[in-house]
This record gives C-alpha cells, sequence and structure tokens, in this order.
C-alpha cells in the first residue's frame, strides 16, 4: 500500500494533498485579490509610481499567501503530519514564485517598460504630467 510506504497513512496522504492544493489555492487567491491580474498590471503599470505599487502589491500578496502556508504547515507539523507541513510549503512555494515571475513579466511588457521590458522613453515626470492614461482617453 502506498500509505505504508510514505508512513503516513491515508489521512497523512489526504491531509498532505489537501495542505498541498489550500497552500497553493490560497496563494492564487491572495495574488489575485491583490493584484487583479497579470493582464492589468502590463496594461496599466505606466510610470515609475504605477511600477513601485505593482511591486508593492506583489510584496502584500507574498505576504497574505505566507500567512496562510505557515498557519497551514503549522497545524500540521503540531499534529504531528510533517509530511503534510512540507506539502504546504511546498505548494505555496510553487504557486508564490510562478505568481511573482507571472507579475515581473507583465510590469516587463507594459507601457511603463515600452511593451519590451526596455527602459521608458519619457521621464517618470512626464509621464504624469502628459496626463496619457488609458482611463483619461
Amino acid at each position: 500500500m502506498a500509505s505504508d510506504a510514505t508512513g503516513l497513512g491515508a489521512i497523512g496522504g489526504i491531509g498532505a494533498a489537501l495542505l498541498f492544493i489550500g497552500a497553493g489555492t490560497n496563494g492564487y487567491d491572495a495574488f489575485s485579490a491583490v493584484m487583479s491580474s497579470p493582464w492589468s498590471t502590463e496594461k496599466f503599470t505606466q510610470s515609475e509610481y504605477e511600477l513601485e505599487q505593482a511591486q508593492r502589491y506583489v510584496r502584500h500578496a507574498t505576504t497574505i499567501s505566507w500567512v496562510y502556508v505557515a498557519g497551514a504547515a503549522g497545524i500540521a507539523w503540531c499534529a504531528g503530519e510533517k509530511a503534510a507541513a512540507l506539502a504546504a510549503i511546498v505548494g505555496g512555494l510553487i504557486v508564490t514564485l510562478y505568481m511573482r515571475w507571472l507579475y515581473r513579466q507583465a510590469v516587463g511588457l507594459s507601457p511603463h517598460a515600452n511593451g519590451n521590458g526596455s527602459p521608458p522613453a519619457a521621464s517618470t515626470a512626464a509621464v504624469k504630467d502628459s496626463g496619457n492614461y488609458p482611463w483619461s482617453a
């Protein structure tokens, strides 16, 4: 039996799977709630200020995600399920790294980066003074 090979028993394996999925899902939820979407970040990051804000929200989403990961891992650890605790950490890590990479890509494709990851052509002040924002068109 697979549970005998892992030493977790049936409940430990199920618990590890649920914590892995839960930690990952909470990571996606936190990024979704705080950052809207990579598409929005790509389309609307048009100045240095907006870039700083996007980075700030990524930090918030990362913090929220890891509070849940720590909680899930802590509960599992205290229940004696060390493998389940590790599963929560691995699930959260995979999603957090992917989402941070995804938003970094989105910022690199934004108008602020001229859509190709290169530095902006105009200074931050010139962009702010121009009033050239999608919602002002």
